[in-house]
């Protein structure tokens, strides 16, 4: 019986040293996000309030996603990204991974990034021009809005219009990844409907 119980608390023991963050672990956030280390256990804190083991499942990391872009299907991107993560298959991902990944969430060209690696599959850092309608198939989907529509104005053509204008003036006829997590920043005055940029609903 003493045996029973001090093998229990061992394993918890075990379990609270494995879901605290090391000094190591809390400095590599910090250097790939802009995060100060106070900031960093602020997040994990709220991670483990969240996930009592550490262990965040693909389930889990989906829901997450989805209020990100309630309003969109994050199926694709999720699995994508948990893919991404959990290099060694072990079916979760641990703190320190979500951290990062959700930080980069809240930067628009981050995920832009993410949306063209999906068919970038080769990461050569470029598509080919039939490759730009998918890929604005995979953002209109995430964010909610139909592939031909956005707050009432047909935006997703204007973009596409213009990067495959960028594919046609590009030596190699290619789009390259630079052009596509900056297609944000990409303003015009159309006859019809005024002034017009890429507004992406995000509620990180």
């Amino acid at each position: 019986m003493g045996h029973e119980n001090s093998k229990h608390f061992n394993e918890k023991i075990v379990l609270k040293d494995s879901l605290a963050l090391s000094s190591d672990q809390v400095r590599f956030i910090c250097q790939q996000t802009n995060l100060v280390d106070r900031e960093v256990r602020r997040r994990h804190a709220q991670f483990i309030n969240l996930i009592k083991d550490g262990q965040m499942t693909e389930k889990q990391f989906t829901m997450v996603l989805q209020n990100i872009w309630p309003r969109g299907n994050v199926q694709k991107l999720a699995n994508y990204l948990f893919n991404r993560c959990d290099k060694y298959k072990r079916g979760f991902i641990e703190a320190t991974e979500f951290i990062i990944i959700h930080y980069q969430l809240n930067d628009d060209k981050s995920y832009l990034g993410f949306l063209f690696d999906m068919l970038d599959t080769r990461r050569k850092g470029y598509l080919l021009r039939d490759a730009i309608e998918p890929l604005f198939g995979l953002l209109f989907e995430l964010i909610g809005h139909p592939i031909d529509e956005q707050n009432g104005v047909n935006i997703s053509q204007m973009h596409i219009a213009h990067l495959i204008e960028l594919i046609e003036t590009n030596d190699n006829k290619r789009l390259l990844r630079e052009h596509f997590i900056n297609i944000g920043n990409v303003e015009w005055v159309d006859e019809d409907n005024g002034a017009g940029a890429l507004f992406i609903e995000q509620s990180c």
